[in-house]
């Protein structure tokens, strides 16, 4: 029992190592520099945030440079946040598909519970957005610890979260369609 349990346990970290190293291979070889999926979503993540301040009346700005999307809460350009390629969750969407895809459970509730979790994953990463920029222009000594410390633990717990809750509800012993 102990053998078979530990075959299961190389065969999954197998598989999951084998489809993200795949998905890297294909990311930095085909998607990175001969699509434009990271300045769309890049470009979207500023957009959103740009809405939110506006909500709260604050007027708010996008610039584009060469490598990366600004947003902006002046036009002069003295108080914006980057978002860059590294900062967008794109590669966050994959590891998170991917541990849903080959855990055990219903295959119907992957379908709908993959682009949930990544547009809970993406909104989450906007609002880490927007509140960096708002750090950064009310303590802007505070935006390095939180940039690097505060909103990867809480994007990485809400990840580990939603991961929780599949295998909790629709994994292998949930079975919920």
């Amino acid at each position: 029992m102990k053998g078979l349990l530990q075959k299961k346990i190389l065969g999954f970290l197998l598989l999951g190592g084998g489809l993200y190293v795949g998905w890297l291979l294909l990311y930095y070889l085909i998607l990175k520099d001969h699509s434009q999926v990271d300045y769309y979503i890049n470009y979207n993540i500023a957009e959103i945030g740009q809405w939110i301040f506006s909500v709260f009346g604050t007027e708010s700005y996008i610039d584009v440079e060469s490598d990366h999307i600004v947003l902006l809460l002046d036009p002069d350009n003295s108080i914006g946040v980057w978002i860059g390629d590294e900062c967008n969750g794109f590669k966050l969407f994959s590891i998170f598909a991917i541990l849903i895809a080959i855990l055990p459970g219903n295959h119907k509730s992957k379908i709908w519970f993959i682009p949930l979790g990544i547009l809970i994953i993406h909104l989450a990463n906007i609002l880490r957005i927007v509140s960096l920029l708002i750090i950064f222009d009310k303590y802007p000594t505070a935006l390095d610890f939180n940039h690097k410390y505060t909103y990867v633990v809480i994007v990485y717990g809400l990840i580990f979260f939603l991961w929780w809750w599949w295998a909790k509800k629709y994994g292998a012993n949930g079975q919920k369609a």
